[in-house]
């Protein structure tokens, strides 16, 4: 992998000496010495000999292209962007959830992520430019210098101009492109509302959303338009400048009279020398505009770059692979003065939480949307920390344990639990088998338990179909129940001490979530169990219930205690008109 990455680079290398150091040969060697040829009257022969010196010297350049093109450039390249992508998607994998959070963190994790390949290529371009701008200057300028040293004066005050003219124009093109980031990702977000399946029921069905979408679109592609406008016109002045000021009227109006007089009038150069010096002044200022360009090009690219260093250097505050041994009984879970708030200028999500769940025990979270029901959950599963307070398990804080070992602990199905474009097995056990075949039991059981079995028999290939048909033609689109049941299943095959069931119900029939209830009952059995749900008829039968409202506590016991308070839970179960009777 390495040394494939090495040899691309030399050829890299080799190929943009290669390039301008030929077209000195040709253009400006062979074709001034065919000329004094003509013009002092050599024989013939010379010049042919120095034709076919020209044409050998390019036979002999192109040999290595057939072994870079194919042995190098169609293995290497991929490999190197695989090598980027994998620590981003291995960094993005392990980052602070709270960073999905902050729009700002995002909008640049989601520019480091698409800048990624075209950094590479930006990168490579610029090392091919800077070669070439060398190898020309070796040659073409040594040429000048020698031939008319005078005249490369003309050359390098197009070069000054160029080069401030390009440094303005690409940090102008760097903030146009910072300004329209978010305005992209979102036009890309409306984008996938119209070709993903998730929306395209809602869509049909309610056509105004589709119409509300596209003037999003067109909202965020009219803001985008704005921001081009704003920085045309400067970019117009900038572009005229480096192209005619710098380049066309310094190089082709005032250089080419200086050569006229000094071969015409002063007679100080050959008309040979005076044609090659002003045909070769284009390649010149190529090899100048390769180092103006470069710079800020160079500098410009580096702002990506670091944004994707930053972005790989990130340090999570949550670490997975530090930290203490859990024990291995079943502990207490204690809450103390626990509270919560997404982003420092948010409200407090969870306020003043202090709750105690013995081993063992069966709980139930209740509550009005946007009490804290999930959030509560997701700082016991260290998914956050809390901003305030202290989470014990077996009278130790959370945050000393070994994240992936206390992960371990909890069989979870959340709310918006999702689906993989992977087979059902793997949907179930989302980790490594060793032995596959060994495991094609227990994941059975998991998925009967979970009221999946009659769909299972069903399926063309079983445990190894596909779940999605987007790139396998024989896979399948389970429904919302379906896939809510599939979820489900993961949390029984895993075996965990602690289950979390947030809103396990929520896409169930009534017949499917009493068996739900009862496969729940048998696989709870001495586990701590955390039920989440709005649905009352799964939480009567909790050893507690505990009800949020604005996030904090504010009615706690079992159903019939909850009931004779005649609080506010009872007031949600009597809304509900009770419950299922089976």
């Amino acid at each position: 992998m390495i040394a494939a990455i090495g040899c691309g680079m030399l050829y890299s290398i080799y190929d943009a000496f290669r390039n301008p150091f030929l077209i000195f040969l040709e253009h400006t060697i062979a074709v001034r010495y065919v000329l004094k040829c003509a013009e002092y009257g050599e024989p013939f022969y010379k010049a042919l000999i120095v034709v076919g010196i020209v044409l050998i010297a390019y036979m002999v350049a192109i040999i290595p292209d057939g072994y870079y093109i194919h042995s190098l450039s169609l293995c290497a390249r991929p490999k190197l962007y695989q090598a980027l992508k994998d620590q981003m998607y291995h960094k993005a994998a392990e980052i602070d959830l709270e960073c999905y959070d902050e729009p700002n963190y995002y909008n640049e994790f989601v520019l480091s992520v698409s800048e990624a390949e075209s950094s590479i290529e930006r990168f490579l371009a610029l090392l091919n430019s800077f070669i070439q701008s060398v190898t020309i200057m070796l040659t073409t300028g040594v040429f000048f210098l020698v031939t008319d040293a005078a005249g490369i004066l003309f050359v390098l005050a197009s070069f000054v101009l160029n080069f401030l003219f390009a440094k303005v124009l690409n940090k102008l093109n760097y903030k146009v492109r910072i300004q329209t980031n978010p305005l992209e990702r979102k036009r890309n977000y409306v984008s996938r509302i119209f070709y993903l399946s998730d929306y395209a029921k809602e869509l049909r069905l309610y056509p105004r959303t589709a119409e509300l979408m596209e003037q999003d679109f067109g909202q965020a592609n009219g803001e985008m338009i704005e921001v081009q406008k704003k920085a045309c016109r400067k970019r117009t002045g900038l572009l005229f400048a480096q192209g005619y000021l710098a380049g066309n009227f310094i190089l082709d109006g005032l250089y080419i009279t200086y050569l006229i007089f000094q071969a015409a009038v002063l007679h100080t150069i050959d008309y040979s020398n005076a044609v090659v010096l002003f045909n070769r002044t284009g390649s010149l200022r190529k090899g100048m505009n390769g180092f103006v360009e470069m710079i800020p090009k160079a500098s410009e690219n580096s702002m990506y770059i670091d944004k994707i260093r930053s972005f790989l250097m990130y340090e999570p505050k949550i670490k997975h692979d530090v930290g203490e041994s859990l024990p291995v009984d079943l502990g207490t879970i204690r809450f103390e003065h626990v509270s919560f708030r997404y982003t420092e200028d948010s409200p407090e999500v969870l306020k003043d939480i202090t709750l105690q769940v013995n081993s063992g025990e069966k709980i139930a979270i209740v509550g009005y949307n946007g009490a804290g029901k999930t959030t509560l959950i997701k700082l016991l599963m260290r998914l956050y920390d809390p901003t305030g307070g202290t989470i014990f398990y077996h009278d130790k804080n959370i945050a000393q344990y070994n994240l992936d070992d206390y992960h371990k602990r909890f069989g979870v199905v959340f709310q918006d639990f999702k689906m993989y474009d992977a087979t059902l097995m793997e949907n179930v056990v989302l980790d490594d088998i060793e032995n596959i075949k060994k495991e094609e039991e227990a994941v059975s059981q998991a998925l009967y338990n979970s009221g999946f079995g009659e769909r299972l028999e069903t399926l063309p290939k079983g445990l190894y179909t596909s779940i999605t048909s987007e790139f396998d033609e024989s896979g399948v689109n389970l429904s919302g129940g379906e896939s809510q049941k599939v979820a489900i299943a993961r949390a029984f095959y895993k075996q965990a001490d602690i289950l979390v069931m947030d809103e396990p119900s929520s896409a169930l029939d009534p017949i499917a979530e009493y068996n739900l209830n009862k496969a729940m009952q048998e696989a709870a059995r001495n586990k701590t169990v955390f039920y989440i749900s709005h649905r009352l008829s799964t939480t009567r039968d909790a050893d507690r219930i505990i009800m949020l409202e604005k996030g904090e506590i504010i009615e706690e016991g079992t159903h019939e205690q909850l009931l004779a308070q005649n609080g506010k839970y009872a007031k949600m179960w009597h809304v509900q008109a009770g419950n299922y009777n089976f």
